[in-house]
C-alpha cells in the first residue's frame, strides 16, 4: 500500500513539474517530402537529421520529388582554449561546432537562409589521457551533432506553426 502511494505522489510531482514524454513535431505538410542536399563533410550531419526526420514521420526523397529542400552548407569544428596550468599547459577547451544550413520549397523560394547553429561544451582536457580524452572529445561533438540535428526540427516546428497561423 505504501509502496502505491509513494508511486502515485511521483507520478503527481513529475506531472505538476511539466515533465512530458518526447512528442513527434507538429510540422507543415511542405516538410513531409524532404531532400537532405550535403556534402561528405556534412554526411555524419546528414545522417542523423535523416534519423529524426524518419522519426517525425517524414520522407526523405530525391530533390526532383521533394516538397521542401534541406541544404546542410558546412559543419566546423574548432575549440578555444578555456584555462591554462601553472606551466602554461591547456587544462580546458570549449569544443565549438558550427552547422550552415538553407531551407527552400519545391520552387526554390527560400524559407531559411543561410543560417547557423552554433552550440558550444567545455571540455576538461588530461595530458596523462590524450587518447582517452581524444575519445571523449569525438562524443561529445557527436552529442552536439545530435542537438543540432533536434535544433533544425525545432526550426522547421517553429516554421509550421507560422505558415499554420
Amino acid at each position: 500500500m505504501k509502496k502505491i502511494v509513494l508511486i502515485l505522489i511521483a507520478g503527481l510531482g513529475i506531472n505538476a513539474c511539466g515533465f512530458q514524454l518526447a512528442a513527434k513535431a507538429n510540422l507543415d505538410p511542405m516538410f513531409a517530402q524532404t531532400h537532405i542536399d550535403y556534402q561528405i563533410d556534412t554526411a555524419a550531419m546528414a545522417d542523423l537529421l535523416a534519423a529524426q526526420f524518419r522519426a517525425n514521420d517524414m520522407q526523405l526523397v530525391d530533390s526532383t520529388d521533394a516538397s521542401a529542400k534541406l541544404k546542410l552548407l558546412y559543419e566546423k569544428k574548432s575549440k578555444d582554449i578555456l584555462s591554462v596550468d601553472e606551466n602554461g599547459k591547456v587544462r580546458e577547451y570549449e569544443l565549438i561546432l558550427q552547422v550552415g544550413i538553407k531551407l527552400s520549397d519545391a520552387d526554390g523560394e527560400v524559407i531559411i537562409r543561410n543560417q547557423e547553429i552554433r552550440l558550444s561544451r567545455d571540455f576538461l582536457f588530461e595530458i596523462n589521457d590524450v587518447l582517452g580524452k581524444s575519445s571523449e572529445r569525438e562524443q561529445i561533438y557527436q552529442e552536439m551533432r545530435e542537438d543540432i540535428a533536434r535544433l533544425i526540427i525545432y526550426r522547421l516546428q517553429a516554421i509550421s506553426s507560422l505558415t499554420a497561423e
